[in-house]
């Protein structure tokens, strides 16, 4: 069964906090703002419950976050811009939503360090952009299931590290 209810916004306050995982379990509701401003955490899991609302705007001023994960809940909206720029991250999944919007034609341009790239079964529409040929770290990409509107770019062909594709 695990621990459900809603998190409180108050969690922004926890600024000693140096991860936050809380995965597998029944919480739901939004997530607040005020995680924003947990400026020391490395991680964030919260994938498989039932979040809803959107990313917050303000989880790009986390610059110590390498790992975000809040895969498998019912999120929507735009991913931020701002997580796209967070120069220490290593992996993003946010697969299993129903987020939309496109992907930044200069995705990979501020993270030099990401290997994991999970944005499959949500509503992301427009091009994939040529730039995730610049991810020279990416282990990971799965884009499957979106609403993109052309094929996969050559530029893909150039990461010698790419493992697993789907």
């Amino acid at each position: 069964m695990g621990l459900g209810g809603t998190i409180a916004k108050e969690i922004g306050g926890l600024s000693f906090l140096r991860s936050l995982i809380i995965s597998n379990n029944n919480f739901h509701g939004f997530i607040h703002d005020e995680m924003g401003k947990l400026s020391q955490l490395p991680e964030i899991e919260m994938q498989y419950n039932e979040l809803n609302g959107a990313i917050p705007t303000t989880l790009g001023f986390l610059e110590n976050l390498q790992k975000l994960n809040f895969s498998h809940n019912m999120l929507i909206g735009d991913i931020p811009n701002g997580i796209f720029n967070l120069s220490s991250l290593v992996e993003i999944s946010f697969g299993n939503n129903s987020l939309s919007g496109s992907l930044p034609t200069d995705i990979c341009y501020n993270l030099p360090k990401l290997e994991m790239l999970r944005i499959s079964v949500n509503q992301i529409s427009g091009n994939i952009p040529p730039s995730l040929g610049t991810c020279t770290n990416l282990k990971l990409l799965s884009l499957s299931h979106n609403n993109f509107a052309r094929s996969i770019p050559m530029e893909i062909g150039n990461l010698s590290k790419l493992q697993f594709s789907i």
